[in-house]
């Protein structure tokens, strides 16, 4: 043991001890660039592919509260805010060719192919309601006798 005094109480230093800084809870390092360790990498790329939390824990050999630790950590969470923030550009960089395929099938030769895309662009613009078709394909012939009779009434009434 070595004794120092450097004019206030003597301290004495062990060779081999160990810094006080590295004493507490060992924590794992990661770097600024990469802050999510790999493992936790397959555990998010698992949870986004929709994968449930038993089925993450037996491919990556994690506990389900490990998992659900892992997926509420600050650094998961951005990490996985990251990913989907990519993905909406990625589709949305997709949205000019797909809009020109649905032109392009508009625009086709085979009826069936037309029907198909411009059920597509009704259904993109939320103008496609396939329950209210059905319903007006369920309605009997006295049903659509009725609804005729119905606005020529109120037609004639707005005339009166």
């Amino acid at each position: 043991m070595l004794q120092f005094e450097y004019g206030g109480p003597s301290m004495s230093l062990l060779v081999s001890k160990t810094p006080d800084r590295y004493n507490g809870k060992r924590h794992i390092k990661r770097s600024e660039v990469n802050p999510v360790l790999p493992r936790w990498q397959f555990v998010i790329s698992l949870h986004l592919s929709g994968k449930t939390a038993q089925e993450i824990s037996e491919l990556s050999g994690y506990s389900t509260t490990t998992i659900y630790a892992i997926l509420s950590h600050p650094d998961s969470i951005a990490l996985r805010q990251q990913i989907l923030k990519g993905t909406a550009q990625e589709f949305e960089a997709l949205f000019e060719e797909v809009v020109s395929v649905i032109r392009g099938g508009l625009k086709s030769d085979d009826e069936r192919i037309r029907l198909e895309s411009a059920e597509k662009w009704l259904k993109a613009h939320g103008k496609y309601q396939p329950n209210q078709v059905k319903q007006e394909i369920n309605l009997s012939a006295e049903d659509v006798v009725i609804q005729i009779l119905n606005q020529n009434q109120e037609e004639s009434e707005d005339g009166i």
